[in-house]
């Protein structure tokens, strides 16, 4: 391998994608940390997942159900969470359908990132349509005793609505660092 190749792709920084995603994670962070507490607390995390010690993000992914607790099948609950979703089929779809190192322009960066949003919708629909009408939240035993349980509602928004959020937002920035390390470490390519 050519030392000098390896070098000079490897400045990232000079990419305007770079660029790109550091302003919208500047920006995203920004608005974060300006939020009002009652806008993170009842928006961002649903009022289950952020308290006065901080943030629960282990059982964001894995919430209403503790896998941990679960053998053999039971572990599979895991498979019920957009995020966990969102990461295998993002993975599986986006580097065959965009081939992110045939393309040498920014453009694979950007379709890529249409293409997550794309995955994410259609994931969205057929999450909310399965865990809302197929199997009724209602009859979900909440596994992790965050906040009163005998006050949380047993909705499809209550269990799921913060992952999406988080989905929504900082997908681009998931799936631009995927293409960049899936072009990058096929250098030989």
């Amino acid at each position: 391998m050519d030392v000098s190749k390896t070098n000079s792709s490897f400045k990232f920084y000079k990419n305007p994608v770079f660029i790109l995603v550091s302003v919208y994670t500047l920006v995203i962070s920004i608005l974060y940390y300006s939020l009002p507490d009652y806008t993170k607390n009842s928006y961002v995390f649903n009022n289950i997942f952020r308290d006065e010690t901080g943030i629960y993000w282990k059982y964001i992914i894995t919430y209403p159900y503790d896998y941990e607790k679960h053998k053999g099948l039971g572990k599979l609950n895991i498979l019920k969470s957009p995020i966990i979703l969102y990461l295998i089929f993002s993975i599986l779809l986006l580097l065959p359908l965009i081939e992110p190192d045939t393309r040498k322009s920014n453009q694979a960066f950007f379709y890529s990132i249409m293409f997550s949003y794309f995955i994410l919708g259609i994931l969205f629909i057929i999450h909310w349509f399965i865990l809302s009408y197929i199997s009724n939240p209602e009859d979900v035993d909440i596994e992790i005793p965050l906040g009163d349980i005998d006050e949380i509602k047993k909705t499809y928004s209550t269990f799921y609505r913060t992952q999406w959020v988080l989905l929504g937002w900082l997908a681009p920035i998931y799936t631009a660092g995927l293409v960049y390390v899936y072009r990058y470490t096929n250098i030989d390519n």
